[in-house]
Formats: structure tokens, sequence, C-alpha cells
């Protein structure tokens, strides 16, 4: 397998290279690499030199010295005036191959053109449209025109397949004699010029085949400097008139020829000079010589050069495949930017096109061709771990096996059997996961460090009861550290591990309780792999919330039964001592009413102790009950008795329909608890006020139960909210054996002590508030009355509900 993977990757490296050199001439990657060069060519437009001005014939120039052609008298004239600024160069873009009709016109010209440094193009005629006999190529000027002037070249604009200018040969003609570019010598022979001056360039006259052996030689890409009208121009008219200031003719490169605006030709569209354009044919020239003259005409890579362009990157590439095979898409995207990127500073820094195309398309080739070769190595290995994987062993957690279609071929036979692998794990990891989910123990799954990777339902409920849901879609937990987790919970600064030397393992060792009451114990214990290396930890949260409040309740009851029950027989036994000792004013019948009225307060805390049970351990019967009548129910049952203490109970049944799923009987006990409380509490004359009222957001009904009483401080109230503390009476630990009262008379001390409690009519409100759903709150304020709010769910009725038990 080796050999053989080994011969393939020489085969593609003595493939590739040989056949994208072949493409690069295809016309598609040449429309590539020219897309790209224009975009390039865009982005580094040049500034136009200030030593290059254009003389130009335009709209006004014709307007005024009429149609073309002009007399050559007329660009006679025009020299004249250009000789005594002295200009550094003068291209006339005019062809001079025949004589005027106005043989003196021809020598006021000649004349002219010896006055100052000038260069003339050369018409070029194809065979077809030359005099008869007349082989195609370049016409020479007239004898006079050619002895005056400095020089004469070709001005032949190249175009590409798709009709646009990007680029100039130096060399142009004939395969048996080429002409240099015009543009050429004239920037040679400027001072500080890049350039060969005249006398060192082989183009002074038509040239014989060179070694090229072709009539076109030595391309150059034109930088443009941007659209038409970029480069400084004066209206040939104001030259000729001499209305241009000196300082913009003395010791300049002056090009004279046609201007867009004189309609005299068609444009030549251009590229790299922004949007598409088409630029004059004066305004070629000016680009072209300034970009000569200094060094910015761009070179085109050919021969050696392009090969070792198109071969390099393919074969680093090949060889980076071998070397960092599982990073291979990463090795192609950085060659190929790379040589994008290098493509760009050669062209901005040394002026070089190396085009991209080919050796970005020999990366991608490499690439696919390689991959392809990894998969169906690959694809071999596949089918030998497919039987490896259907012989894992999933005991009770195997699935069921589905139907198999049959396979076309082998490739699909191997897709099939890998599918079927795949979904058999993925049905035993499924499972499993949902175990782990639904499992009712809280569990955490950590790493080495102490950070959470994986929780269940079970304990995101009890560490994040806010979540709704306990973020069932994302995991609240994960990725946070389990010390600071638990010690948040709580409601305490994020713990950190004691020191470095102990695990963290050691520390979430303990008993935790949250701040909404549920207690748990921490365990971590380690996972490990078949090697017995530690992978991982699982913590266990176990619940002991029912076991410490059974804790709290039997405590709760033993403090009722030996403190509250026992305080009435006391006072029994301690009447009856009186009595016997003949204590004064203690008659029979005072002893009577007295143990009478002990007697019925340890009926009425047995009935409590009763009735507390119930509302805790009491199997709930729910339905759908209106609040209002809830309310009223209480209300009716605590009449009497309000009436006889002289106080007036009033409702505001804001939400009277408001449903709520409750169990009725020991909800109305809960209120009635609630009211008796606030007639306790509440002087003869005063107003107790009962309310119900709704929240459609978040869904809550609120039973209020307001008094004009003597009230409480906060800290009171708090200490009477909290779980398990005595409720708002008398002092639970009075042992007089005289009447007690809190505001009335002697003869209401009977119905008083019969209502009166020890924090056991509270703890049912709670308990019942609990199972409901719901809580108890309270407001208060000294001298100013109490409030205590029982606050519900909202009851939304759901097809097809049920009463439940």
């Amino acid at each position: 397998m080796r050999r053989r993977f080994f011969a393939e990757w020489l085969l593609m490296a003595l493939v590739l290279p040989p056949a994208l050199v072949w493409l690069q001439r295809s016309p598609s990657l040449v429309q590539a690499d020219l897309t790209l060069y224009d975009w390039a060519m865009s982005a580094r437009q040049p500034e136009p030199s200030l030593d290059v001005l254009i003389v130009g014939i335009d709209e006004r120039s014709l307007k005024t010295l009429g149609p073309w052609p002009w007399s050559r008298s007329v660009h006679a004239r025009l020299l004249e005036q250009l000789a005594p600024h002295e200009p550094a160069a003068v291209l006339l873009d005019l062809f001079l191959d025949q004589a005027s009709p106005v043989p003196e016109d021809d020598r006021l010209l000649a004349e002219a053109l010896a006055k100052v440094p000038a260069y003339l193009p050369l018409r070029y005629v194809a065979a077809e449209d030359g005099l008869p006999g007349e082989a195609g190529g370049f016409r020479e000027p007239l004898g006079m025109f050619a002895r005056n002037v400095r020089a004469t070249g070709h001005a032949v604009m190249a175009t590409d397949a798709d009709g646009v200018a990007r680029r100039m040969f130096m060399f142009e003609g004939s395969p048996d004699a080429v002409q240099a570019y015009v543009g050429v010598k004239v920037a040679g022979s400027l001072r500080g010029s890049s350039v060969a001056g005249p006398q060192q360039l082989p183009g002074a006259g038509p040239q014989p085949r060179g070694a090229k052996g072709n009539g076109r030689q030595d391309a150059f890409g034109v930088p443009f400097a941007g659209r038409a009208g970029t480069w400084r121009t004066v209206p040939y008219i104001s030259v000729l008139k001499g209305e241009v200031p000196p300082e913009l003719l003395r010791g300049k490169l002056v090009l004279v020829g046609a201007i867009a605006s004189s309609n005299l030709g068609e444009g030549v569209p251009v590229a790299g000079a922004g949007p598409m354009t088409q630029l004059s044919g004066i305004e070629v020239h000016a680009n072209a010589i300034d970009a000569l003259r200094n060094g910015r005409a761009v070179s085109f890579a050919g021969g050696p050069l392009l090969v070792l362009w198109i071969s390099v990157p393919v074969l680093l590439a090949l060889v980076l495949f071998l070397w960092v095979a599982r990073s291979g898409w990463a090795v192609a995207v950085i060659l190929a930017a790379s040589c994008l990127a290098l493509c760009l500073v050669v062209l901005s820094r040394q002026h070089l096109w190396l085009p991209p195309t080919a050796p970005l398309l020999g990366i991608a080739l490499a690439y696919f061709l390689w991959s392809w070769r990894r998969l169906d190595a690959l694809f071999a290995f596949f089918g030998a771990r497919v039987a490896a994987l259907n012989a894992v062993p999933a005991s009770v957690f195997e699935p069921e096996r589905r139907v198999s279609r049959t396979a076309w071929d082998s490739v699909e036979a191997q897709t099939l059997a890998l599918d079927g692998a795949i979904d058999r794990l993925s049905q035993m990891q499924a499972l499993l996961a949902k175990g782990f989910r639904q499992l009712p123990v809280a569990l955490l799954v950590c790493a080495e460090d102490g950070t959470i990777t994986q929780s269940n339902v079970a304990a995101r409920s009890l560490l994040v009861p806010d979540v709704p849901g306990g973020g069932s879609r994302k995991d609240p937990l994960n990725g946070r550290a389990v010390l600071s987790v638990l010690s948040q919970c709580e409601g305490r600064e994020p713990q950190v591990a004691s020191s470095a030397a102990v695990h963290w393992s050691v520390d979430v060792d303990r008993e935790y309780t949250t701040v909404h009451g549920q207690v748990f114990r921490a365990r971590a214990a380690p996972l490990t792999d078949v090697r017995g290396a530690t992978t991982s930890w699982m913590v266990v949260l176990r619940d002991l919330t029912s076991e410490r409040r059974a804790e709290r309740d039997r405590q709760q009851w033993l403090s009722f039964m030996s403190h509250d029950m026992r305080t009435p027989q006391i006072n029994i036994l301690g009447l009856l001592d009186l009595h016997a000792d003949g204590a004064h004013g203690m008659d029979a019948r005072q002893l009577v009413q007295n143990v009478r009225r002990e007697a019925e307060r340890s009926l009425a805390l047995a009935d409590g102790l009763v009735d507390l049970m119930q509302a805790r351990l009491h199997t709930y019967r729910f339905a759908e009950v209106p609040a209002g009548a809830v309310v009223l129910d209480a209300m009716d049952q605590v009449w009497a008795h309000a009436r006889s203490r002289g106080i007036v109970l009033s409702s505001r049944l804001e939400a009277e329909d408001a449903m709520l799923w409750a169990d009725a009987a020991l909800l109305t006990r809960a209120i009635v608890n609630l009211l008796r409380n606030a007639i306790r509490h509440s002087a003869a004359g005063r107003a107790i006020e009962l309310r119900v009222s709704a929240d459609a957001e978040p869904g809550r009904v609120h039973v209020a139960v307001r008094d004009e009483g003597e009230g409480m401080d906060p800290g009171q109230m708090q200490e009477l909210l909290r779980p398990g503390q005595s409720g708002r009476a008398e002092n639970p630990g009075a042992r007089s054996p005289g009447p007690a009262g809190r505001g009335g008379d002697e003869g209401d001390s009977r119905a008083h002590a019969v209502g009166r409690s020890h924090g056991i009519g509270l703890a049912i409100v709670r308990a019942v508030a609990e199972r409901h759903g719901g809580m108890l709150e309270g407001f208060s304020v000294p001298g100013a009355g109490t409030t205590f709010v029982l606050n519900l769910p909202l009851y939304l009725p759901v097809d097809g509900e049920t009463e439940t038990s």
C-alpha cells in the first residue's frame, strides 16, 4: 500500500507541471489572468507626471481652424511656437508618408521639425491596402521629414483577445523587419530616464529578423493613470495663439494629437484605468512613455521563468502534502494565497507580471488528486474498521437491527456497512446519553481541572433552577468550575481549591444547602479508560432535602410536644396546687373556668398538630376551583368568631373567577388560619380585609389578608416567615394560669384562648402554599397593621386534563 501510494505521488509530480504549462495558453486561463491583471493594475494607478503635456486637437480647435485635415503649415506654426520654450521632446502624432498638395507647406513643416526634438510615428499598411506591388509593413515618412526628426517608430497599441488594450511591444512589424516603438525612443532621450537612449536602441530603423523570429517582440504592460482627461492637456489653438504660459511648455514632453472631444477617431478601450473606459491614441502614448521613462512599464514572465513559476508551487504543494498530510487543505489554501500575494508584490515592486491562474489551478488539482488517492486508501482502512466496530459488545444497550439494503457495487457495500456500524454506535450513544440526562440522580461530568463538561437535567434543576427548563437546549453549566457553581448555589462567593496540593475532588466532598432550601451532598469519583488512566470525573449530587426536612420536622414535633403541649398541663397542675393550698380568690367556679381554658388550649394545639401533619403528609386531591369560592368559604367559617370580637370582615374580589388547581378543603383551612391570626391581633372595632387579585403575567393569583393590628418590625416578620419558626402569637413560654388575652375583656378570654396559636397555624399555611406551587409573603409596619399574601399559580385549563391526586 505504501509503495503504491508513493508511486502515484511521483506520477503526479511528473505529469502535473508540464500539463499546466501547456494549459496556461488556453483562452480560458489567459482570460482569467487578464481579469486579475486588470484588477491589480486598477489598484496601483500612478499619478500623471507634470513633465508631460498633451496639446490636444479638440472641438474648439477644429471650430477655429476649420475641418480636418489642416494644412501642414498650421503644424509648422505650432512647432514654431514651441521651439522658443525648448521642450524636452515633441511627439507629433501625424503620419507624414505622403506629400502635401502644397509643396511649400511641406518645406515649412520640415524646417519647423528641425527646430525642436521631434519624433514621428510610422503608418502601418497591410499588403491588401497598399500600393500595387507594395508589401505590407510600416511606411517611412517623407525624406525631408525623416531627416529633420530625432527618430521614428511604430505607434501600434496591441489588443488582446477580448478587444482591450493592455500592452504594447517594443518591436513591431513583419517577421522580416521590425520597428521599435516610438515611445521607447522618446523616453530614452529624456534626462533621468531609465530607458536606453536612441543611439543604444536597436530600433532606429528597420531591423532584420532577430533571434526571436517573429514580428512582435518584448511586450510591456502600460499602467494607466486614469480615465480620459487625466493628463494635463491644453488646446491646440491655445498654443498656436500663444495663450499657454511658457512654464507649461518649457522643458516638457509635448505630445500633439487628437483627443476624444475632436471625434476624429475611435478611442482605444483600455483596462486598468478603473471601470472599462476608452482613451485617445495620444493619451495612450502619454501613459506608455511616462511608464517607460520612470521604469513603471510591466514586463510579462515567459520562457524558463514562466515554467518555474508554474511548476514550483505545484511541486512544493505535493511535497508539503506528504509532510503534513492531515492539513492538506490548509497547505493548499496557504500556498494559493502565497502565490497570489507574491504575484501582486512582484507586480508592485518589480513591475513583473506572473500570471497566477496556472499555479493556482495546479495547487487545486494537486490537492484534489492527493485527496482522492488518500480517500481510496481510507476506504480500505474503513472496510477493516467497520468489522471491528460491529464487533463491539453493547450488552443491554444493543439497538434493534435495521433491515439492510442490497448494494449494487463494492463501494456502496462498504458505504452501507460503515453506515450500519455508525448507526449502531449512534443508537448506543443516544441510549447512554438519554439515560444520563434522565437519571433522577443529579450528575456532573468534569475535566481533570474541575471544569464541568456535561450535566443532566436533575443537576441543572438543582443548581440553576432559575433557567427555564434547566437550559435543556444549551447546558448552562458547561465550562464552569464545579467549586464555583456549588458555592454560588448557596449564595456564597465562588470557592477555589484550598491548595495546589489538594485536588478539587477533596474540597467538593461536603454538604450544601441552596438558597431555595434544597440540601445535597457532593461526591466525586474518577472515570478511567481501558488502561486505567483517569480521563474525567463524575460528581454525584445526592439529594438530602427530604431527609433534612424530616429531621427538621421531627425536631419541630419534639419542640411542640415538649414545650407547647406540656405548657397547658403544667398550668392545670399549678391551678390545682393553688386551689389545694387555699389561694386567696381561687373559688371552685374560677378553678373550673381556668382548668377548662387550659384543657381547650391543649385540645386546640393537638388539633393544630393534626392539621399540620395533614397539610404536609396528606395526599392532595387537586381540582379546578374558583379563587372567589375558596375565599368566601373561609370568610363564612370565621364570621361568627370575628363578630364576637367586634371586628368587621370585608372582601374585595377583583379576580373572583380566577381559577386555581387546588385542594379546596386544605386551601380554605390555610386562609381560615390567616383570618384567625388577623382576628387574634385586632382590637374591637377594627377591620380586616380579604382581597383576591390576579396577574395575567406571570400568571399568579394573590390572596391577601390585611388587618389593623399592632403590626411588627421587618426583623420579626422575617423570623416569622422562616420555615420552622414560631408563629405570630403570645409568648409560647407564658405559664401564667390567669386569663390571657390581647385587647379583649374577661368575658372574651375563653374565645380568645381557643383561637390562640403558637406557630402551627402559619406552618400549616406555608405547607399548603408550597404543595400548591406557591408561597406565603408578609408585610407589616409597627402600629399600622399586617398583611399576609398567599401567592398561588393561576390555573390555565388544558384540553383533556382530568382530576389528579
